[in-house]
């Protein structure tokens, strides 16, 4: 540890600031006691801020960080200590090369006799104050719900025409168009070339969005540009830029960067492709792979059509097997046989009916023929009756003379009483 590495002339004061007498040769400071002394000294020293480049930066098991900050001009360094809770507030990723800002004090570890900067506060600067507006940027679209997974719109299965924002003349649009035209040969585009870096970068774009958005024959927009620094990319965080794709009805592709890049626009847009090649594949299907998956389709559909076909002439086979399939008129024979016994039954019951009705009948007639008057003239009797009619039962009421008509088995006689 230097006079240079104190700062500011604090090591000239040291023994004073202790408060005691320098050590001499008869009379040393044991390495406690000078490390108190110069420890207390330093926790004398006023807060501070520092700026430097961050190297070996590691976070440990315990969520701390021991980094070392080097000088951005000049062969010097410092030990840092960061604890958890301040990395957490400060609410950002810190890697080696990052330029930062630190505030804190110095302190002494008596034990090890290490020189280390305790940092209480700490943040990007330069570069990192960019990224930290950008992550500012991020977490306001987050809000806004402009990065929600609900508001993104789906891609179409086939479009009818490509948008594609890129610059003229570049690699990517090359390798949008190659392998797009490659999976489906008969796609077709509509490209605007933009700056895809600097100034007239982000105004370009916003116009190119615009432009193909209002187009009723484009169905999807590409924005590709195919990697690059992370300064060169910056347009595509641009906030006029990410508003710009998240107002668009169009479904948009963002094919900036690679895995490692990650622009505000890959956010906001519907699908975020790692290459302007990976954007080709979601754009359009691979015609070989649809070709394909027909063939595959119309196969499984003949093999369910000819198992159905072949199920259904099976069960005709058995239904043909049938007796009453094979001859439909014995149901109709057993049928007559069954009428026929059933007029049988019927004529018989009629007979027995008419039979015992005309026996009955028979009887009665004989009955009846015995009680008859013409039963009783037919064994010799007479009926006499008076011109009159009247039936004469008292022959002493009979005057002689008296005129009569006398009733026979077969015809009347007249007569006359004596």
């Amino acid at each position: 540890m230097t006079s240079a590495d104190l700062g500011h002339g604090e090591a000239n004061d040291i023994a004073a600031d202790a408060g005691g007498p320098a050590g001499t040769e008869s009379q040393p400071y044991s390495v406690a006691e000078i490390a108190a002394h110069v420890s207390g000294a330093i926790a004398k020293w006023p807060a501070t801020w520092i700026e430097g480049e961050l190297i070996k930066f590691r976070i440990g098991p315990s969520g701390h960080a021991y980094p070392t900050l080097k000088d951005l001009n000049q062969a010097a360094n410092i030990d840092l200590a960061i604890f958890k809770n301040v990395l957490m507030a400060s609410g950002l990723d810190f890697v080696d090369g990052d330029k930062v800002l630190v505030s804190g004090k110095f302190d002494l570890w008596a034990a090890s006799g290490k020189f280390t900067f305790k940092v209480s506060s700490i943040r990007k600067v330069g570069l990192g104050d960019l990224l930290a507006k950008l992550e500012a940027l991020r977490a306001k679209l987050r809000e806004e719900g402009l990065t929600d997974p609900a508001r993104k719109q789906p891609l179409p299965f086939l479009p009818n025409r490509i948008g594609l924002i890129t610059g003229a003349n570049s690699d990517a649009e090359k390798d949008v168009k190659e392998n797009v035209l490659r999976r489906w040969p008969d796609a077709k585009f509509e490209i605007i070339n933009t700056l895809v870096q600097g100034e007239g970068c982000p105004p370009q774009v916003i116009a190119a969005i615009k432009e193909l958005d209002a187009n009723p024959a484009v169905d999807v927009i590409i924005i590709a540009r195919g990697g690059g620094a992370f300064l060169d990319l910056i347009g595509f965080s641009d906030e006029g830029v990410v508003r710009a794709a998240a107002a668009a009805k169009t479904p948009i592709i963002s094919a900036i960067g690679h895995e490692n890049d990650h622009p505000l626009l890959d956010d906001v847009a519907d699908w975020r492709a790692s290459t302007p090649t990976d954007a080709a594949k979601k754009v359009v299907p691979d015609v070989v792979d649809e070709r394909r998956q027909i063939a595959d389709g119309l196969a499984k559909m003949k093999l369910l059509i000819g198992n159905f076909l072949a199920g259904q002439v099976e069960f005709i086979k058995q239904l043909r097997s049938r007796p009453i399939v094979a001859n439909p008129y014995a149901f109709l024979d057993l049928r007559v046989e069954d009428l026929d016994r059933a007029l049988g039954d019927v004529r018989d019951a009629f007979g027995d009916q008419l039979l015992a009705a005309h026996n009955d009948i028979k009887t009665k007639s004989h009955v009846l023929a015995s009680l008859s008057p013409q039963s009783t003239l037919n064994r010799g009797y007479s009926v006499v009756r008076d011109e009159a009619g009247n039936v004469i039962a008292d022959a002493g009421k009979v005057k002689a003379g008296q005129r009569l008509k006398i009733r026979v088995a077969k015809g009347d006689l007249d007569a006359t009483a004596n």
